[in-house]
């Protein structure tokens, strides 16, 4: 039920080694907890969940599951990813779960190894619901102006340029951060003031908040505005992208530093089942054996 579904995703379960995920797996059976099964999802040969993707309400509606959400109305289509996507049981699931903690305001964390599908299934969440997307890689050299503001020099003067992070603050855009796990500590920590404290304070003099800031009742009053002080808008939201923590991967621990501002997503290899979906779907005129 939910309460395995909260062990599991808090311990990282499929991230573990072997032996360790075999003795969590044994004490959780021991102890009464069972996977749950989801109304509104059906079951293959196997007892695997099987969600769908289905739209309602003259396409003005999603459920993916038993999850539903309403669908947006972006005012910048071209931001919003087109993407060819496989709908295969495992990361369907994935995609409903997912579903589930954005439906609920939630900020994202993908975990994963390399080509478990993180992108995909990041874009595929963001096409279904037709939600804009910001995109910013990280890697080892990133600064913090670089992740905020760039200055430039136009006509003679030197402007202020604002980054990915900042038009998603502005415009209410979901932020996609890839390779969350490469970022610097000085990045990471302007990541966790803005998603755990509430604030971001930029280089040109603009302060934004969230709900979470003891500033943001004050924000909307012509002192604060004269100061600098922004709300952010209700709709932003953050997906991080980040490699599993350990080796081979030797960037930093994402799910150490910044899990509790996050609603953590393990993405896994497709089981076998989903691999002979995704085979299916290439090579249709392939014989099965």
């Amino acid at each position: 039920g939910d309460a395995s579904d909260a062990l599991a995703t808090a311990l990282l379960l499929p991230l573990l080694p072997t032996a360790a995920r075999g003795e969590v797996l044994a004490l959780m059976e021991n102890s009464g907890l069972q996977p749950a099964v989801t109304p509104g999802v059906s079951l293959d040969a196997s007892g695997e969940r099987q969600p769908r993707i289905v739209y309602s309400n003259g396409c003005s509606r999603v459920t993916i599951g038993g999850t539903s959400a309403q669908l947006a109305s972006p005012s910048a289509p071209e931001l919003v990813p087109h993407i060819t996507f496989v709908e295969i049981p495992s990361q369907l699931r994935t995609l409903e779960s997912m579903l589930r903690d954005f439906t609920l305001g939630e900020h994202l964390l993908l975990l994963g190894n390399q080509g478990t599908g993180k992108n995909k299934l990041a874009d595929k969440l963001l096409m279904t619901l037709r939600r804009e997307r910001e995109y910013v890689q990280l890697h080892r050299d990133t600064t913090v102006t670089q992740l905020t503001l760039s200055p430039s020099l136009e006509g003679g003067r030197v402007v202020w340029v604002d980054s990915p992070l900042v038009r998603a603050l502005l415009h209410g855009r979901v932020l996609v951060v890839d390779e969350a796990d490469k970022a610097p500590p000085e990045v990471v920590c302007v990541l966790k003031g803005l998603l755990e404290d509430g604030e971001l304070l930029l280089g040109d003099g603009r302060r934004f908040v969230t709900a979470r800031s003891p500033l943001w009742h004050g924000a909307d009053t012509p002192d604060a505005t004269a100061e600098g002080v922004r709300r952010v808008h209700t709709d932003f939201r953050v997906i991080a992208l980040a490699n599993r923590p350990g080796y081979p991967f030797l960037g930093a621990d994402v799910y150490a530093e910044l899990g509790d501002a996050f609603a953590t997503h393990v993405c896994s290899n497709p089981d076998a089942t989903s691999e002979r979906a995704l085979l299916r779907a290439y090579a249709p005129r392939v014989e099965e054996r």
